[in-house]
């Protein structure tokens, strides 16, 4: 069990009912249980709903500061996956803490960075 201060609510998954303790930046069930992706997901986003703050919000690294986010042109010097040679992964948004310095990419920007990677292996007629 974790010693921060946080609030406790009652979650519903399923046909099961749990314990949910959420502060500002974590939430967990206080009897242990192994959870799906699904469950997971669920409880993030419940705990979103009862005051966790977004993750965006608090630098994942330091969990001290908010993070500042850019967006522009990713130059990928070296990518396995295309021999090598750079290419360029247009509009991706990356994130950097301005307390710890930790530069970081959410989900969404990894998989636009994976899309990208796999439509320069088309063009490049790696695939």
């Amino acid at each position: 069990m974790k010693d921060i201060e946080g609030t406790k609510h009652k979650f519903y998954y399923g046909e099961e009912t749990y314990t949910i303790c959420v502060t500002k930046d974590d939430w967990w069930l206080e009897e242990p249980v192994d959870m799906s992706e699904l469950m997971m997901k669920c409880g993030e986003e419940f705990a979103l709903d009862h005051g966790m703050l977004p993750p965006a919000e608090l630098c994942p690294t330091c969990r001290k500061s908010n993070t500042i986010e850019f967006t522009g042109d990713l130059k990928m010097d070296s990518v396995c996956k295309l021999n090598g040679e750079p290419f360029t992964a247009p509009n991706i948004t990356r994130t950097q803490c301005p307390e710890c310095k930790d530069e970081f990419f959410f989900m969404s920007e990894c998989e636009k960075i994976e899309a990208a990677i796999q439509a320069e292996q088309k063009r490049r007629g790696l695939n």
